[in-house]
């Protein structure tokens, strides 16, 4: 079966270009070794790529004209999934869609763009099949009129994070928390810093604290490191002695798992979310997670989350200050019931194996075999 792979990049750190690189490998280790990925780039050299300026370099390349299917990742707009028209007819067309950010989270100025992208789910209806990361983004299609027939297949979630018998903060006191995402408004780094500073400033700190943000620069918004950089300092001069706050930006796999094996906390006020893979990843190495109650935050934290108002920073603000109080306390530190961090994490890696690649990849080949079932 000849396969063609259509989106804009396939870039590092980029969770929808992780998608297609793990849908490249379930794929062909179920021996389909006849794909190809059209985009306009590609850091990946394992993956077969043709560069893409316009849908007319697609348009007339021999393996899109002979494929048997041909798969589209959508989550923001790009000139490259107006090519349905032109999909062979033989081929069937399907949509991997990983929902779009609300127009209200992103800065004014970059609001045409998510109208553009809006406007271009109108495409989906070309399609044969789609399969969305979540119930979440099934609903966001459901709501936009489409109604193709659609399936839900979760991302897959590589979790190479060592799970330590103890964390670190049972030895030396200090608790850990730790933030993944883009520093972007939407995801509101800015709120936990806030929120931070709040339990600083009326010393509801139980123990000493260390902070890291971890952000992809490239995803990121430079207004809103700017904003980070200066709460930092101003957080630091006033309450230094006992809180330490980190940004590392564009970390590397083996630093982000280190410090999420490291964190007691993982903090992540977000105001949308498609699927929220950092939460399944926080889960597995055995972190209590806080985090707003909204998109699919709740579905994919599961029983694991202390869910917040999603807005509210003070009561950001007070949750992080009672999970902080359990993960310092003896039964989390040395019980064995279920309130005991040996319980918890035991619990958290075997919910992350539902998200498994060695789970994920016979759902996603099932769902793709039916799709092209007669």
């Amino acid at each position: 079966m000849k396969i063609s792979y259509v989106n804009s990049v396939c870039a590092r750190n980029d969770a929808i270009s992780n998608a297609i690189l793990d849908e490249f490998g379930f794929l062909k280790r179920s021996g389909h070794e006849d794909i190809r990925l059209f985009a306009f780039q590609c850091d990946h050299r394992e993956i077969p790529f043709t560069p893409c300026q316009s849908i007319a370099d697609i348009a007339n390349h021999p393996h899109f004209l002979e494929s048997d299917i041909v798969v589209f990742h959508f989550g923001i707009y790009y000139s490259l999934f107006n090519l349905f028209p032109i999909v062979p007819k033989r081929a069937r067309r399907v949509v991997v869609f990983h929902n779009i950010t609300p127009r209200d989270l992103v800065p004014e100025k970059d609001r045409w763009l998510i109208d553009k992208s809006v406007a271009q789910l109108d495409n989906i209806r070309w399609a044969d099949h789609v399969i969305c990361d979540s119930d979440t983004n099934l609903g966001v299609l459901r709501s936009q009129g489409l109604t193709t027939s659609a399936s839900v297949v979760p991302l897959a979630v590589h979790s190479e994070i060592s799970v330590p018998e103890k964390k670190p903060s049972f030895s030396d006191g200090t608790v850990r928390i730790v933030f993944v995402g883009r520093f972007t408004r939407s995801k509101a780094p800015h709120e936990l810093l806030a929120a931070i500073d709040q339990l600083a400033s009326t010393r509801e700190l139980n123990a000493p604290v260390q902070l890291d943000l971890i952000g992809n620069l490239a995803f990121s918004s430079p207004d809103m490191i700017a904003v980070m950089e200066r709460m930092i300092s101003d957080i630091h001069q006033r309450h230094g002695t006992d809180l330490s706050i980190r940004i590392h930006g564009s970390a590397s796999d083996e630093t982000k798992h280190r410090l999420l094996s490291e964190a007691d906390i993982f903090a992540l006020p977000t105001y949308h979310e498609g699927f929220c893979v950092p939460i399944i990843e926080a889960i597995a190495s055995g972190c209590r997670v806080v985090v707003y109650d909204n998109s699919n935050t709740s579905d994919v934290a599961g029983s694991f989350g202390t869910m917040v108002r999603t807005g509210d920073v003070g009561e950001f603000a007070q949750a992080l200050r009672l999970v902080m109080s359990q993960v310092g306390s003896t039964d989390w530190r040395e019980g064995r019931g279920q309130r005991s961090y040996t319980q918890y994490a035991a619990a958290g890696k075997q919910y992350a194996r539902r998200f498994s690649p060695d789970h994920i990849g016979p759902i996603f080949l099932r769902t793709l075999s039916g799709i092209m079932a007669p």
